[in-house]
């Protein structure tokens, strides 16, 4: 671990096992917090942390706002979520004046998010625990605290989750393996290669890569990985990928890349929503632009934008025009209450003003 991390991660580490103590004490459950539009980096830094605290005896659950994409299924860590609000495997639903499996929640623990608006349902049972630890490296993210570790520059929130890992193997005497099972120690991986692009992006530095060797050794498979999250689909999502890039339309030069997919292509294509989260990227691969956004319309007639830039243009300050937010190269937004043509017509007014 390089000298840079060892105090965040040192300090995160020991207000886990404080959380821990307390929870064992009063028989408490510790439940786990990530963004809506779960991605890799999200997913995996929860998971981390979820088995570090059940393996130190504490129950945990990841409080996830909606279903895990078909595209991350292969990790096997379903067993560790829960959704407000639906079905689960639980025995009891939790309320905020209620409990999760019979034990009230002792403290929250947030990964690769730190603002409740962005947690969907979750929000306001995040809101609700007043025992809160956050793990992020979200440029966006201003304040500081003791119960908070930001780390910009790190690549990942999973990276910071592996490097709290090894700070509580040396805290508690268990080994890392102990700490992160097989399952979990995949979806760390996975959220590494996610938050890297896999590890072509400016943010993959030396200890980047040799925190996955590690993690290949715990159980992690990078081509795996790779091969899921990012190479394989259905015919149906391979078809809408193929109309949504069909449909790309340039701005500024050619610099900017706009690409719009009502919900209408959703269900014309039999696609589900993440049926074109490989459009992005390929378009800010095209020669000549700077910035890609794709902007998708729910079902519940909510719209999310994906925004990529390539050197110069700041995907996270754009993001916030839009309530959104991220990282300097990546970042995203979700609006409602507009049809997806107008909300078009505002980015594209947006990025004029700006690039």
């Amino acid at each position: 671990m390089r000298e840079r991390y060892k105090e965040g991660s040192a300090r995160s580490a020991e207000n886990i096992l404080s959380v821990i103590d307390k929870a064992k004490k009063n028989d408490e459950v510790i439940l786990v917090f990530l963004h809506r539009s779960v991605d890799g980096d999200c997913i995996g830094s929860a998971c981390g942390i979820c088995s570090i605290v059940r393996a130190l005896g504490v129950d945990s659950y990841v409080a996830i706002p909606e279903l895990l994409p078909e595209n991350m299924k292969f990790l096997g860590v379903d067993e560790m979520f829960f959704r407000p609000g639906s079905a689960t495997h639980l025995a009891e639903e939790f309320t905020i004046s209620g409990t999760l499996a019979g034990k009230k929640p002792g403290a929250a623990i947030s990964c690769d998010i730190s603002d409740s608006s962005r947690m969907g349902s979750c929000g306001e049972i995040f809101d609700s625990i007043e025992e809160k630890i956050i793990i992020d490296h979200h440029a966006s993210v201003s304040e500081r605290s003791d119960n908070r570790w930001v780390d910009p520059d790190a690549s990942s929130a999973s990276e910071m989750v592996f490097y709290v890992a090894q700070q509580m193997a040396g805290l508690t005497g268990k080994a890392v393996d102990e700490l992160l099972s097989r399952n979990a120690a995949k979806a760390v991986l996975a959220g590494i290669v996610t938050d890297t692009g896999r590890f072509t992006f400016s943010n993959t530095r030396p200890e980047t890569l040799e925190t996955a060797g590690l993690l290949v050794e715990l159980g992690g498979n990078i081509s795996d990985v790779c091969y899921n999250l990012f190479d394989r689909k259905s015919k149906e999502q391979f078809m809408l990928s193929a109309w949504a890039r069909a449909e790309v339309r340039f701005y500024c030069n050619d610099k900017f890349a706009l690409t719009v997919v009502p919900y209408e292509q959703f269900k014309l294509f039999g696609a589900g929503p993440d049926g074109v989260d490989d459009v992005v990227s390929a378009m800010r691969d095209i020669d000549g632009v700077e910035l890609a956004v794709v902007l998708r319309e729910l079902e519940n007639g909510e719209i999310r934008g994906n925004v990529r830039s390539q050197e110069y243009f700041d995907c996270s300050e754009f993001a916030k025009n839009f309530g959104g937010g991220g990282h300097v190269r990546a970042a995203g937004f979700t609006v409602k209450d507009i049809s997806i043509g107008d909300l078009a017509g505002e980015v594209i007014k947006k990025v004029q003003e700006t690039l």
